[in-house]
């Protein structure tokens, strides 16, 4: 049975907050329906918290519920890649905290579309929704050698069933060994791949488009093989900006290239927001 109501996680230190502050403001101004918004902050000030609290209030169609990472969660917790931050960790703990279907967000995606019906979306019995990632999935449909699984999934747009995670004969310890996430190059995101091999449903990359890329990750997917829905065309819902360039800063692209154009409308709608919370730009 599906829930009425879309719950969304975003987790964030004082580092990335701004950025996932526009994360939050992207999507629900795009949302046709309530969320459920639970923003979950790593050592936030009372400034910050105020901040959060400030955009979230800024919607009718945001009930809001923040909390705070306990500092025993994330203790010993780091990453190996220095744009990565440990707070992102802390999405290990949501089925522990929460339950039925959640949507977790990273801090450098762009809301494009409506959220909303990601609520009803089926998961073919899976604990799990993820878009395969999209540099694997190139090495994968190149047939390079010593390539990742085709079925390694990126982690900064989850959809997670948390009964489902939570009632794994695994149960919720080993999910949550951030000392094991933390030895791993890419942390969590190695960690649930490793955790929940070919337990995810392989969503469709407008779910978590890289950079705007959507029609490459479309074509790996067609020659990995993947089931019709996942290479449908479907409009972009979240592009993902991962990796250590961001689009907030003043990196050089190709004019021309799709990374570019995907760029320019992340900062189009940057001056919206910037217009909205002008002291809570970046």
């Amino acid at each position: 049975m599906h829930s009425d109501i879309l719950q969304v996680v975003l987790i964030t230190d004082g580092g990335l907050l701004r950025p996932t502050l526009f994360t939050m403001w992207s999507m629900l101004r795009h949302s046709s329906e309530q969320l459920k918004v639970h923003f979950w902050g790593d050592g936030l000030t009372t400034e910050e918290w105020k901040a959060v609290e400030t955009v979230a209030s800024g919607a009718s169609n945001c009930d809001f519920h923040p909390r705070a990472i306990t500092p025993d969660e994330l203790a010993g917790a780091q990453s190996q890649a220095s744009h990565i931050s440990a707070a992102t960790m802390g999405r290990l703990f949501i089925p522990r905290h929460l339950s039925g279907r959640v949507l977790y967000l990273d801090g450098d995606v762009a809301v494009t579309g409506d959220v909303a019906p990601l609520r009803k979306l089926g998961l073919a019995g899976k604990p799990l929704g993820a878009v395969r990632d999209f540099m694997t999935a190139k090495r994968a449909s190149r047939r390079e050698r010593d390539a990742p699984p085709a079925e390694y999934f990126n982690a900064g747009v989850l959809l997670m069933d948390c009964d489902a995670l939570r009632n794994r004969p695994e149960g919720l310890d080993r999910l949550e060994d951030v000392a094991h996430a933390s030895s791993l190059r890419m942390g969590d995101q190695d960690h649930l791949n490793l955790l929940y091999p070919g337990e995810a449903h392989l969503l469709n990359p407008a779910y978590n488009s890289s950079w705007g890329r959507t029609a490459e990750q479309r074509g790996f997917v067609r020659r990995l093989g993947g089931h019709a829905s996942e290479s449908a065309l479907l409009p972009d819902v979240m592009v993902h900006f991962h990796g250590p360039k961001k689009p907030w800063k003043r990196d050089r692209f190709d004019l021309w290239s799709q990374r570019a154009r995907a760029v320019r409308a992340y900062r189009r709608d940057m001056g919206a927001y910037t217009r909205a919370y002008p002291a809570l730009s970046f």
